[in-house]
């Protein structure tokens, strides 16, 4: 059935048709010389209308997600394995197929292309973050064949390679989060600074004095720099290791230590370089947001600082037991 109308009146019927619930999502509105026909589900009463019947026109329903986009192309058990989420930096985005579903990647990563138009390219993680430079390696099985892209996060741009330097989209919260607490005038330092996304942000939104950010990964370092000149901002850029360049540049009144997996190996080298009264904004991977400052607390105190644990914070997930915890405390 379809409602034939004027098109001079088509979009008032239409309104009318959807508030009756009887419009047909499944078949588009028709133009005929100088009539619309919408199609419907049931009889809809519209002022000089008439009920017709004349053949549908289908429409194509686009698929909202990437299991919706495989069905009839992979199996009920296959669907059940696809990767639940992506990680999507820029317009590259990093699945983790598995195992049982190798031999459909490249199936999978076009089924992506499609769905989303944001992406350009799909990346397969075959190794987690690893390395003293926290890199993985990745495969395109999709799209461009390239592994650099543009990030915009925050009113900020993060040029990088995503297998030559580390960066997390899922932080961009946590950012923000950290970057909220900076007061006007404060020397800050970034140890572990990656392509620079805590240290620009900060530059570019708050009132900062000075601030450092050190990096050992010599790719990292040569994007940061870049990225500085991107957003306009004053950040000192240094390469080295965090813990040899921490007590090289004055004292600080804040420090971020956005390493769970080894900044417990560092305070000994920050404490030293933060004013009495400074914070300290550090990662771990815990159980327990509890458990996060409890080791803090620990440590802190077999070298003898004196501190305040001010907030402790779940911010993602690392595996069904850790997530990545954020303490912030401050030297008393």
């Amino acid at each position: 059935m379809h409602l034939k109308v004027a098109s001079i009146r088509g979009e008032e019927a239409r309104k009318k048709v959807l508030v009756e619930g009887a419009y047909d999502s499944g078949r588009a509105i028709q133009r005929l010389g100088e009539f619309l026909f919408i199609p419907i589900t049931q009889k809809v009463f519209f002022p000089g209308a008439q009920i017709v019947e004349i053949a549908g026109v289908s429409v194509k329903k686009k698929p909202s997600s990437l299991k919706e986009a495989l069905v009839g192309s992979l199996s009920a058990e296959e669907l059940e394995q696809l990767p639940k989420a992506y990680d999507l930096i820029g317009d590259i985005a990093i699945v983790e197929i598995p195992d049982i579903l190798a031999g459909k990647r490249k199936e999978i990563g076009e089924a992506l292309l499609s769905t989303f138009k944001n992406i350009k390219v799909v990346a397969n993680k075959k190794t987690n973050v690893g390395t003293e430079y926290r890199t993985r390696d990745v495969e395109v099985i999709a799209g461009e064949n390239r592994t650099e892209t543009v990030h915009r996060e925050a009113g900020c741009i993060y040029k990088l390679d995503i297998t030559t330097a580390y960066f997390s989209p899922r932080l961009g919260t946590e950012r923000m989060r950290v970057a909220s607490q900076v007061k006007d005038r404060e020397r800050v330092l970034v140890m572990f600074a990656g392509i620079g996304p805590y240290a620009i942000l900060i530059a570019k939104s708050c009132k900062p004095k000075e601030v450092y950010a050190v990096e050992l990964n010599p790719s990292a370092v040569e994007y940061m720099k870049e990225n500085i000149r991107f957003n306009k901002v004053d950040v000192k850029a240094i390469i080295g290791d965090a813990g040899e360049e921490a007590g090289k540049h004055g004292v600080f009144d804040r420090i971020i230590m956005p390493l769970p997996k080894d900044a417990g190996n560092f305070l000994d080298k920050a404490l030293p370089n933060l004013n009495k009264g400074g914070l300290i904004n550090y990662y771990t991977f815990k159980g327990t947001t509890e458990e996060a400052a409890q080791e803090v607390k620990d440590i802190c105190s077999k070298l003898g600082y004196n501190i305040e644990v001010i907030d402790s914070v779940e911010c993602g997930t690392y595996s069904p037991q850790l997530s990545r915890m954020c303490v912030d405390f401050r030297m008393l």
